[in-house]
């Protein structure tokens, strides 16, 4: 005598098996699919400063629209490890500079640009086209916090426009970026 199974005894045939068995590889493929969507958003958090031969002037912003402290800081720098990132995020971003990969001619136009990032304070060099935002590294975990930081230098006429008495001015850029 042929024994039967389990599913055969319990009333369910091939064709149920292979539905439930269908069921629950698209169930687990939804939950990876999900699982690997998460993606850099920006915080609302960021400081911009430029620099030339006219003076210089910055701002900032927090996260959740909060303002800033007469320094700068934002309230909710500790807890997204603001601090550890942009100071990881320059320094990447200044070893690239340091290379001279890029150099500036007192010609116009002459530009260079230079960018880095961290991500739970781990600094990394990145390259001239770097697009803060879309080019941070995917998949991300969910609840990571990564900073961006982008150093634009161009060289620019001197203010009563002679070509012999050129300046350069600089845009430092610094934006914060939260995997959700």
């Amino acid at each position: 005598m042929k024994a039967h199974s389990p599913y055969r005894a319990a009333g369910r045939s091939k064709s149920t098996r292979l539905a439930t068995a269908a069921a629950l590889m698209l169930a687990l493929a939804g939950f990876a699919h999900s699982a690997s969507a998460a993606q850099w958003v920006a915080s609302g958090r960021y400081q911009y400063f430029s620099e030339g031969v006219l003076g210089s002037n910055g701002s900032s912003g927090c996260q959740a629209n909060q303002t800033p402290t007469s320094s700068g800081d934002c309230p909710a720098d500790a807890a997204t490890g603001w601090l550890p990132n942009y100071n990881a995020a320059v320094a990447a971003a200044d070893a690239v500079e340091a290379t001279g990969v890029c150099r500036l001619a007192y010609q116009y136009p002459s530009s260079c640009r230079f960018a880095g990032y961290a991500i739970q304070g781990v600094g990394v060099s990145a390259s001239e086209t770097f697009q803060p935002g879309a080019d941070l590294p995917l998949p991300c975990t969910s609840g990571a916090h990564a900073v961006t930081y982008v150093i634009f230098r161009r060289v620019t006429d001197s203010p009563d426009g002679t070509p012999d008495d050129r300046g350069i001015e600089s845009d430092y850029m610094a934006d914060e970026f939260t995997c959700q």
